[in-house]
């Protein structure tokens, strides 16, 4: 499974001397972790911090990022792919089409700690990639309407890259992958947070048909979203996913709990799929 919470929420005010900071923090608990059944009575944390700083803006939403970068995953079965610490410095161009529409190219070099097979494998990575966020309000809706629902927002996330990781099986293959999200926004439950109903879409692709990187996922769920102050969303809930490995002509359905989060910090990157 695919789901991925990379992206962040809503941005905090930032200093108006100096040059502008950007990064981006995101976890995620679940289980089971995937619909593998190796897998089938896994925990799984995994997570991203980015901190940036952008070295040059021409003031009209294009800039060159330099920026740090950690990725970690744990899993309680410790399965190899689950148990890894990767670290990364890189440079980017990122450039804003709008407030929620943000894309970046760049390339960064990796050091990627595996710990159960006691590995270690370094390398330069060439990227790019996207995130687009929405919320379409429902026309009926108003203050004192109690109408239903309350909004449908929705978001996309994915990224090309070459070599697909660090590890010597996909060192010569490109690979693209992505996210994306339509949901419906029903009821607000006060200090629950706001109930969401939604359907999405994972899919990967490489040049090399290795099997994992092969792959369509459909999904359909249910979750609570709270954000808390301006900067930190918490979501919660249960999804049923269907993934299906063209490689393998293989089909594997999983139910699982999850509960994620995520924030970010930027001077003008606005995540619109956030509850009101």
């Amino acid at each position: 499974m695919l789901f991925c919470t990379v992206f962040p929420a809503p941005p905090s005010a930032m200093a108006q001397n100096g040059m502008p900071m950007p990064g981006s923090t995101s976890g995620n608990i679940q289980y089971p972790s995937s619909a593998q059944p190796a897998e089938s009575d896994n925990l799984l944390l995994s997570g991203t911090i980015e901190q940036g700083v952008d070295i040059f803006s021409d003031g009209e939403g294009t800039a060159i990022n330099l920026f740090a970068r950690v990725d970690y995953r744990w899993d309680s079965e410790e399965l190899d792919f689950n148990r890894k610490l990767l670290g990364a410095v890189g440079l980017k161009f990122r450039h804003y089409f709008s407030d929620s529409l943000i894309m970046s190219v760049g390339a960064k070099y990796e050091n990627d700690q595996r710990y159960v097979v006691k590995r270690s494998s370094d390398g330069i990575l060439l990227f790019g990639n996207w995130f687009g966020s929405w919320h379409l309000p429902n026309p009926g809706q108003d203050a004192d309407s109690g109408s239903r629902p309350l909004a449908y927002p929705g978001l996309t996330w994915g990224e090309i890259r070459f070599p697909g990781s660090q590890d010597p099986i996909e060192e010569s293959t490109m690979v693209i992958e992505g996210y994306a999200e339509q949901g419906v926004d029903w009821d607000n439950w006060g200090p629950l947070g706001t109930f969401n109903f939604y359907g999405n879409l994972d899919y990967i692709a490489d040049t090399e048909e290795i099997e994992w990187n092969n792959m369509v996922a459909v999904g359909a769920g249910i979750k609570l979203k709270k954000l808390i102050g301006n900067r930190l969303l918490l979501q919660y809930g249960i999804e049923a996913t269907r993934e299906h490995y063209w490689e393998t002509d293989e089909t594997l359905d999983v139910v699982f709990a999850y509960l994620n989060w995520s924030a970010w910090w930027d001077p003008r990157a606005v995540r619109r799929d956030i509850p009101d």
